[in-house]
């Protein structure tokens, strides 16, 4: 598993040049304008499906533009979907921890009776829960204790670093780390739906939280166990999923020439300066 869903991960992109643009943050244009209108240097939100790693995402938006040096600013989990910013152009890159260390917001789908060692359904049972089902009330009581400033374990299959290396080399390996508890702040867990063995859960979090973490630490808790079986990524920052385009609308699009610097065309109401763009440390 070489991509994590951790709020705030490290960008993850490729060395090159690019053109110069403002430094602005961009809304992407509407679905049907992305289709025909050249992209260039600025923040692109885009809509990840299922079943593909954020690199692949950046690959498409590199193809795209035509712009080499093109990241993303927060890792989804191939399972994953959601709100995925990818950044073009040099001066986007290089101030991706400021532009994008907002708070996030994740619809969780947790599947209790079991626990796997990636904490989701790509990997293989671990343990079974040893206590029936918990009902509604339960499940919302037990989420109420994970809301706060409290210590968290990453996942031993994350792309958290240890002497140089992401766990998740050691655990491929079957020489798994448990790297020490981690202070992360989650700011609300909200239960949606419950129908039995799924609950869907929206959470809205800080920077370093790992929703794997919290499936498997709430069925711990609730002593049934539990692992993730569907993630989406609804807000990062000032940015929500609604405004994102869709990973299809950019792959239909053929392969772009190298663009001159430009902001996307889009209304002032749409562009965020770099420097009204909150951080959260």
């Amino acid at each position: 598993m070489s991509d994590d869903t951790e709020c705030g991960q490290e960008l993850d992109c490729a060395r090159g040049d690019s053109g110069s643009g403002e430094s602005f943050l961009h809304k992407p244009v509407a679905s049907a304008s992305v289709l025909g209108q050249p992209l260039g240097p600025g923040i692109l939100l885009v809509d990840k499906p299922a079943g593909i790693s954020s690199a692949r995402v950046v690959d498409v938006v590199r193809r795209v533009t035509g712009i080499k040096r093109t990241g993303h600013g927060g890792t989804l989990d191939p399972f994953a979907t959601g709100l995925l910013p990818v950044l073009v152009g040099r001066e986007f890159t290089r101030e991706a921890d400021d532009l994008l260390a907002g708070d996030k917001e994740y619809l969780l789908t947790i599947r209790f009776g079991s626990e796997t060692d990636t904490c989701d359904l790509t990997g293989a049972v671990v343990a079974r829960g040893a206590s029936p089902l918990p009902d509604a009330a339960t499940i919302r009581s037990a989420l109420e204790a994970f809301v706060g400033v409290l210590q968290q374990e990453a996942p031993a299959y994350s792309a958290l670093k240890h002497q140089g290396k992401p766990l998740y080399w050691y655990a491929r390996r079957g020489e798994p780390v448990i790297k020490p508890p981690r202070v992360v702040r989650i700011d609300s867990a909200e239960l949606i739906e419950w129908l039995a063995p799924d609950a869907v859960v929206r959470v809205a979090c800080g920077k370093g939280a790992y929703m794997r973490s919290l499936a498997r630490d709430l069925g711990r808790v609730l002593g049934c166990c539990g692992h993730l079986v569907a993630l989406r990524r609804t807000v990062v920052g000032p940015f929500r999923v609604e405004q994102a385009t869709p990973l299809w609308h950019l792959e239909r699009r053929a392969t772009a020439p190298r663009l001159p610097a430009t902001r996307l065309d889009v209304p002032k109401a749409c562009v965020v300066r770099s420097d009204e763009s909150e951080g959260t440390g």
